[in-house]
């Protein structure tokens, strides 16, 4: 398996360079290939959402293997549609999903939004959260309920 960790921005958005602190496809989008002689039967090209997130479920899953309840992911070799969930540093409050051509990213300290349809707007150019205010209103409620259970999660792994 190969992948990289982050995308790279080199000022396709006003002010975005490096990695670090946008959402834009640009800091976000990665690579990832497998080869896997002898457990895939055919080459798969795909240009489904998935993350990275994805990648222990997917392992296990070209061996034989279930992943532990635990885990986060889904194996990327099952055809069920899913949201993908990132975010940029912590500290900066800047989350995001996808979901199929959606993407949307929204900022916790300043309640900003921005949706954008990916399909039709690939530069991610046209902020379109105010023709769709249910949609970006349920994926603001769906990114502060995954943060908040992710800041959970880690609190909860930090105690003796």
């Amino acid at each position: 398996m190969v992948f990289g960790d982050h995308g790279e921005a080199f000022g396709q958005h006003e002010g975005n360079f490096g990695h670090t602190f946008q959402l834009y496809d640009e800091n976000i989008r990665v690579p990832f290939l497998v080869s896997a002689p002898g457990l895939l039967r055919t080459q798969i090209r795909s240009q489904r959402v998935v993350s990275l997130v994805d990648t222990t479920a997917t392992t296990l899953d070209l061996v034989g293997l279930r992943p532990p309840s635990v885990s986060q992911g889904r194996s990327m070799l099952d055809d069920e549609p899913r949201v993908a969930l990132f975010f940029a540093d912590y500290s900066l409050g800047m989350l995001g999903l996808r979901d199929g051509p959606m993407k949307f990213i929204y900022e916790l300290e300043s309640r900003r939004a921005k949706l954008f349809d990916v399909a039709d707007d690939p530069d991610e150019r046209r902020n379109v959260a105010g023709l769709h205010v249910a949609r970006a209103r349920d994926y603001e409620r769906m990114l502060r309920s995954w943060s908040a259970a992710q800041k959970q999660a880690l609190r909860a792994a930090r105690r003796p």
